[in-house]
């Protein structure tokens, strides 16, 4: 209506029409993007739970038991010697270097 009046030149009114245009391209943008990131949301949701159809968690075997190095036995941190171990510990020890002595006596 401004413009019928005269209020408004003709360079305003074509200022204010491209203003209008980038925001109208902006918002279909910024919604194209939101429906290709609700796309792709709903295939890696689709493609997690096809995984755990075709693999269930008590399907899946159990990683290897690692070995044991032979290594020496911890010390403690402030450098006082051994700790106080429990009496078990102290007998499988000894049992573990008697039988080291063992094989290397024979």
């Amino acid at each position: 209506m401004a413009a019928l009046r005269g209020q408004i030149t003709q360079k305003e009114l074509r200022k204010l029409v491209k203003k209008h245009e980038r925001r109208a391209r902006a918002g279909r943008l910024a919604k194209g993007l939101a429906v290709l990131g609700m796309v792709a949301g709903g295939a890696f949701a689709a493609w997690k739970w096809w995984d755990k159809q075709a693999n269930p968690d008590w399907l899946v075997e159990p990683p290897a038991a690692t070995e044991v190095s032979d290594r020496a036995p911890l010390t403690s941190v402030d450098g006082s010697g051994e700790a106080a171990l429990d009496p078990e510990v102290e007998a499988k020890q000894a049992e573990a270097e008697t039988a080291e002595r063992d094989k290397k006596d024979n």
